[in-house]
């Protein structure tokens, strides 16, 4: 790679908020570039949203078209997989987490990312699979896209935060039932999430909360950044 080249990157989340999610870890990562002092990451025109974890599953079988069929080729493919009901998908082989869940996610997450792995490498070899499986980023958000809205809720005329997301495993039945009681109607993941993530997504003061709530998140913005 030459000096001044570009690091190109994919980013596919299981989001039906439009691409919100993508569009916050985007944000905080150039932010965290530039402030390093380093070149913008270029990603693709379009947004790799995937609508359920198992269509995210068969889209890990597909990392190699991802990364070698694309001009300019990418680099770099992230998966970003939800924590919650990740249990129901028995290729991935894990139990439902149990509090305190400090101690018991990061196991959790680890086997999902080794069969997430599992996948993308297919039937090519250990030797095949050490050459590309650098450019190959399987990760886990806890435990939803609201997961991301419950910290700045007050900043979003949703009532009181809850900064210990961690602790609540339904954050979209919390953000349904706080946007009914503040809009007296009905929550739309794709209409209504987009728009609070965007808002995130824009505004660096929230990232700092978001980011700051979610362990998940960080190792995702931190191995982007870090490119």
């Amino acid at each position: 790679m030459g000096l001044h080249a570009v690091t190109s990157v994919h980013i596919i989340t299981e989001d039906k908020t439009g691409g919100g999610l993508e569009a916050i870890i985007r944000a905080e990562a150039q932010y965290q570039r530039q402030r390093a002092g380093r070149q913008p990451l270029r990603f693709p025109g379009t947004r790799g949203s995937i609508n359920g974890n198992s269509q995210l599953l068969d889209q890990c079988r597909k990392y190699e078209r991802f990364r070698f069929n694309y001009k300019p080729r990418i680099e770099h493919v992230f998966y970003v997989m939800d924590a919650r009901n990740a249990w129901d998908l028995k290729q991935l082989g894990v139990q439902v987490p149990r509090a305190p869940y400090e101690q018991s996610l990061p196991a959790f997450i680890a086997t999902i990312q080794e069969g997430m792995a599992t996948l993308a490498r297919g039937s090519r070899t250990e030797q095949e699979w050490e050459k590309v499986r650098g450019g190959f980023h399987p990760h886990v958000l806890v435990w939803e896209r609201e997961s991301l809205i419950l910290p700045v809720a007050d900043r979003l005329g949703l009532g009181e935060p809850l900064p210990d997301v961690y602790a609540e495993r339904g954050a979209a039945d919390i953000v349904t039932d706080r946007f009914r009681r503040v809009k007296n109607r009905g929550y739309s993941k794709s209409i209504d999430g987009p728009e609070y993530l965007t808002r995130i997504a824009q505004d660096e003061r929230l990232r700092a909360i978001v980011l700051a709530s979610n362990a998940s998140l960080r190792d995702i913005v931190e191995d982007l950044a870090s490119l």
